[in-house]
């Protein structure tokens, strides 16, 4: 999963925000010497990414792309879902995007200072500049996936793998977005349940 999921799931769980997002960064075992209700965060993101990835809906939607681009699904895919999460946002939160954005923001910046070496760039860069908006618009999410192309290794004009979806395509992993989302919520919950029993914890 990509940003806003993390950032939902973590407000949904009542967990750490910034820790959520710091699942991308920071590798190796936990404890990891920051702050508890981070690392808390940095396990929930590795639960999270481990269900989105091994589950069929996301493997249909991958399984949608053709070569050049299907080993590369997993990331599109991602960021598609953070499309469709902002498209359909009010079925999952009672607050509005813009309110619910800017209260992230506001809580990665202020946990800034309380991080070792700072938020990594991305992390800053993002809260500073509101990316997460644009990911509304399929516009938007080709900008951000072209900027995400742009970092691999070998770079690729990542935005155009949008274009490879037909309607009929777009509309059924939509579908199945909508179906594996709430299913995400419930594992979160009870997963973060298990790890704050203290026999669950790991």
């Amino acid at each position: 999963m990509n940003f806003l999921a993390h950032l939902h799931l973590a407000a949904h769980t009542r967990s750490s925000l910034t820790g959520n997002l710091l699942g991308d960064f920071v590798k190796g075992p936990l404890p990891t010497g920051l702050a508890a209700h981070f690392d808390e965060g940095i396990w929930l993101h590795r639960k999270i990414d481990g269900f989105t990835d091994s589950h069929p809906e996301h493997k249909a939607a991958v399984a949608c792309f053709e070569a050049p681009w299907r080993r590369l699904g997993g990331i599109v895919v991602d960021m598609i879902y953070d499309h469709w999460l902002s498209q359909h946002w009010e079925q999952f939160s009672a607050k509005p995007l813009p309110h619910f954005l800017q209260h992230s923001y506001d809580q990665l910046l202020a946990d800034h200072p309380h991080l070792p070496d700072g938020l990594p760039l991305p992390l800053k860069r993002m809260a500073e500049q509101n990316w997460i908006a644009s990911y509304r618009h399929r516009e938007g999410l080709g900008q951000a996936l072209n900027g995400i192309g742009r970092r691999l290794r070998r770079p690729v004009p990542l935005g155009e793998a949008l274009l490879t979806l037909d309607e009929s395509q777009w509309q059924k992993c939509e579908a199945g977005f909508l179906r594996f989302y709430p299913a995400l919520m419930a594992f979160s919950e009870q997963q973060l349940a298990l790890f704050r029993a203290p026999q669950g914890a790991e």
